[in-house]
This record gives structure tokens, C-alpha cells and sequence, in this order.
């Protein structure tokens, strides 16, 4: 979990939501969801309900109750160029679908960077809303999840994905 310098957490606040894969950490600014994470909040936040919060909490809920499909609630992830493409082609997989490293890859402009695909996956700081669940094996198989496999499965069907894992 990230620790959060004085600097870093400067107009930034976190709540928690108690979601059916566990516990999540919303970490926002005034204008934008930065983060979701697992577990509980990160040292060096303050614990703030804002209007961004609430409404990323309840897009959350939606989301798990099965009537929200996509989000729409700003994002503003932290990271590389390289980092951000992949993120952006993240989210174009539409719900309930699945992608491969390779074709994400070549989503983001660079069809044979598959392992710096997941390492951005690895990074992205804001699972579900941007849906890294979503990329599997080439061969349809589960591999690596920030959250752990089981909450990757849990992600696919509640999609309704049906897979052979």
C-alpha cells in the first residue's frame, strides 16, 4: 500500500466502501478518482466524503448491483505515457468481454510490447472502473490481478463471462 508524502497528499482525501469483493479505498482529488485500491486507505490521506467520492461510491454500487455497465466518473491515473495508452485501450473492452496482452497491445500502438502491457496492468491505480480484470491469456486463462485471482473471477461473472477456468 502506498504511503502518501505531504506533498502528494495535498488536496487529495479517500473513503472506504464495502463492496462484495472487499474492502476499497476511493482516493480522490477536487476534480478527479486517482486511485481505487484493496484494502484499506494508504497513511497519509484524510478521510473525506466529497461530492466526487459519493458519486464514484455509487457508480461503484451500480456497478456491483449489475445496473451499470460502464462509468462515468472522472479518472486521472498517475503514470507514463506508455502506462496511459494502455489504460485508455483498457477501457474501450466493453463489459463482459475479454482481451488478450497482445491485443491490448496493439490497442495501445505497440503490438509487441505484451509484457509492458502487464506491467501497466500491474500499475494501473484504478481497477474496475479502469477494467485491467478484463485481460486474460492468450490460451483464455486467468493470469495476474492487483486485487488476486479470485477477485478476477468474481469481476468476469459478475459480467457474465463465461470462461473455462
Amino acid at each position: 500500500m502506498k504511503a502518501y508524502s505531504h506533498a502528494d497528499a495535498v488536496g487529495l482525501s479517500y473513503i472506504t466502501y464495502a463492496s462484495p469483493v472487499g474492502m476499497l479505498t476511493i482516493i480522490s482529488g477536487q476534480n478527479a478518482v486517482k486511485a481505487i485500491l484493496f484494502g484499506g486507505p494508504p497513511a497519509g490521506l484524510r478521510r473525506r466524503r466529497t461530492e466526487l467520492a459519493g458519486k464514484t461510491e455509487s457508480e461503484l454500487s451500480e456497478y456491483f448491483g449489475g445496473q451499470r455497465r460502464s462509468f462515468s466518473v472522472p479518472l486521472a491515473p498517475e503514470g507514463t505515457i506508455f502506462q496511459k495508452s494502455v489504460w485508455q485501450a483498457l477501457t474501450a473492452i466493453p463489459y463482459g468481454e475479454t482481451r488478450s496482452y497482445k491485443e491490448i497491445a496493439e490497442a495501445a500502438g505497440s503490438p509487441k510490447a505484451c509484457r509492458a502491457v502487464g506491467m501497466a496492468n500491474n500499475k494501473n491505480p484504478i481497477p474496475i472502473i479502469i477494467p485491467c480484470h478484463r485481460v486474460i491469456g492468450a490460451d483464455g486463462s486467468l493470469v495476474g490481478y492487483g486485487g488476486g485471482l479470485e477477485i478476477k473471477k468474481a469481476l468476469l461473472k459478475l459480467e457474465g463471462h463465461e470462461a473455462k477456468w
